[in-house]
């Protein structure tokens, strides 16, 4: 690691994360990392759908009619939004600072998630 990023790497784990609110938060690495997290993750979305009543977990499984019905009334672009702030309220805001910080520096870093300080 070169100054620079050790330098960053300090800074941040002197610093405090702040959470970031919505729609602030799409920037945030760690916010991402939530989403890509749940979404790779087929019981989460079925843990979901089953908490608020959507059916995310199946939208591929629907047929071509239904999904196109769905767009057309704002019903897939609604249930989308409501897990998009349900990713942000149940686990992006509860993250520790220390996890939002390590997810920052890895991206700015250039590192994968995986690969979290």
């Amino acid at each position: 690691m070169n100054q620079s990023q050790n330098a960053l790497l300090k800074l941040l784990a002197e610093t405090p994360a702040a959470h970031l609110p919505l729609p602030m938060a799409y920037a945030d690495p760690a916010f991402r990392a939530c989403l890509d997290e749940v979404i790779n993750t087929p019981k989460l979305l079925e843990s979901f759908d089953r908490l608020t009543g959507n059916s995310l977990s199946h939208l591929g499984s629907r047929s071509v009619i239904e999904r196109m019905v769905d767009k057309a009334t704002g019903f897939q672009d609604e249930q989308f939004r409501m897990f998009i702030e349900f990713i942000h309220d149940c686990l992006y805001l509860r993250l520790p600072g220390q996890c939002v910080n390590s997810f920052r520096a890895a991206t700015w870093l250039g590192k994968g998630r995986n690969e979290a300080l």
